[in-house]
């Protein structure tokens, strides 16, 4: 009778009211970058209010960061790399991506937490001419595990990358 007790209590508690509520707006640019709002409502937790802010912590890197209730919750970065490193070789740098999945054309490597992306050998630019652009997408202490949504945000936000001007020469007289 107690064991069924506690399981009633323990499924009352889970279900409760459910997550919190997502009353917040995701723009569909983030830091300049088009991406799906819905892709990235999935990895993102309950809350009120959602603020964004462009961090470029060095000359190859831009990080998006996402906070909700003023926390720091989710991170889409684009850094170029060294030509000759691959998924496997960049991802140890984002630790979310520890045992996750590699895609089978090897460009995405994602967990239920974080992932990296390598865009297109098409995404070059003469600011990084030995370089290659790589995405990331890190949840940060959100509660999130869901690697199907994250693989999904990764793959739109590679390609969003990949047709934005990060991946294209400025045009002439720009």
């Amino acid at each position: 009778m107690s064991a069924a007790v506690a399981l009633a209590v323990t499924l009352s508690a889970c279900s409760g009211d459910g997550p919190p509520e997502k009353a917040y707006t995701v723009p569909s640019s983030l830091c300049g970058i088009a991406v799906e709002p819905a892709l990235v409502k999935a990895v993102l937790p309950g809350g009120d209010s959602l603020t964004t802010a462009t961090q470029r912590p060095n000359g190859g890197t831009i990080r998006c960061n996402l906070y909700v209730e003023g926390k720091l919750v989710l991170s889409l970065a684009q850094a170029w790399w060294s030509r000759g490193q691959n998924t496997a070789a960049v991802s140890p740098a984002y630790p979310g991506t520890k045992g996750g999945t590699l895609s089978e054309d090897e460009r995405f490597i994602y967990s239920g937490q974080a992932g990296v992306g390598k865009t297109v050998p098409s995404c070059k630019t003469s600011e990084h001419p030995e370089q290659v652009l790589y995405t990331a997408v890190e949840t940060r202490d959100s509660g999130i595990d869901d690697p199907e949504a994250i693989e999904k945000l990764l793959v739109a936000y590679t390609k969003a990358v990949e047709g934005s001007p990060a991946c294209r020469e400025p045009a002439a007289g720009s």
